[in-house]
């Protein structure tokens, strides 16, 4: 009897409940307008980074993957950017904003210098393997790789040669190539020269006048040469001489990449012992008068006689084993 002798009471409950309810729907809607802010906030000019590294590829169709100071790192697309022109390995200029779970990337080009074809002229000293050549530039020696379809079995050592290349992430690519002046073919070789045995697998012709060949000696350790911080199955580069009994090595070093000039690289088996090592590389060889590789398949086990020559040894005669 007590509430309908006082309904004014129940009146001032509704009130309060409605008065609580809209403080609630008021604080709500004041989360979501703050969260909106903070989206905001990270198209903030002051928040866009810019930067220069190489573009790896694409991890997915929302990401790509972009090396930046020597790092690898994964950065979303921003709605609408397209990569699908970018090659991989091509230098960019990138601008993107940090974001929770990775960075985003808002624009992405390649750099004016990526793939600019660059002129140079020189001395043709010869094929270093199937696939790349030497040219003294400016008295030095510097190794190219052969682009895809350029032949260069036309060209006589010593000779003088204008060429187009660009620069790659490890050695610069040859495109094109033109003799300016053409070097006398050199004379016979003396014939009072020791010829040289050898044991090994061939690779493949290289060009018309030379072979590839895949050989594992064992080498002298010459005067102050140490490998004691080279770690078997290392990648290595070296210089060696021919001796009576085996060949000296002259210099050894652990590489990542090639090294240019008159290095030879393979890869450092082991030391056989306490003067001596084991190295596994390939060599190309040039042929001699009269001899042929026909019969002889890629891959198979050969015996050779030859005389030494840094840049490129002479087989005198060549047979299956």
């Amino acid at each position: 009897m007590f509430i309908t002798k006082k309904p004014w009471f129940v009146l001032v409950v509704i009130f309060v409940v409605a008065v609580a309810l809209g403080v609630g729907c008021q604080t709500d809607s004041e989360e979501v307008e703050a969260e909106a802010d903070e989206e905001l906030d990270a198209y903030d000019p002051e928040e866009i980074l810019e930067a220069q590294g190489i573009y790896e590829g694409q991890i997915d169709s929302q990401s790509v993957e972009i090396k930046l100071e020597g790092q690898k790192r994964a950065f979303a697309l921003e709605e609408g950017l397209s990569v699908a022109d970018l090659k991989s390995g091509t230098e960019v200029a990138i601008v993107f904003y940090e974001a929770a779970d990775r960075p985003v990337l808002k624009e992405i080009e390649p750099l004016e210098t990526a793939g600019e074809i660059k002129e140079g002229e020189g001395i043709y000293n010869g094929q270093v393997d199937s696939r790349s050549v030497e040219i003294d530039v400016d008295g030095r020696p510097k190794v190219f790789t052969i682009d895809n379809g350029l032949k260069v079995d036309h060209l006589v050592e010593g000779s003088k040669i204008a060429f187009t290349y660009e620069d790659g992430e490890h050695r610069p690519l040859m495109l094109s190539v033109e003799v300016l002046e053409e070097a006398e073919k050199e004379e016979a070789v003396d014939e009072e020269k020791t010829k040289i045995e050898g044991e090994g697998v061939l690779v493949g012709q290289i060009d018309s006048r030379s072979v590839e060949i895949a050989r594992t000696r064992v080498f002298e350790l010459g005067e102050n040469v140490s490998v004691d911080k080279i770690e078997d199955g290392s990648e290595v580069a070296f210089t060696f001489v021919e001796s009576e009994h085996r060949p000296v090595l002259e210099s050894i070093e652990k590489v990542e990449q090639p090294l240019e000039g008159e290095m030879i690289h393979g890869t450092y088996i082991g030391q056989v012992d306490s003067s001596s090592v084991e190295i596994e590389f390939h060599r190309a060889y040039a042929l001699g008068d009269g001899v042929s590789r026909e019969g002889i398949e890629d891959g198979a086990e050969i015996s050779f006689t030859y005389y030494d020559d840094m840049h490129r040894p002479e087989l005198v005669s060549l047979s299956p084993r």
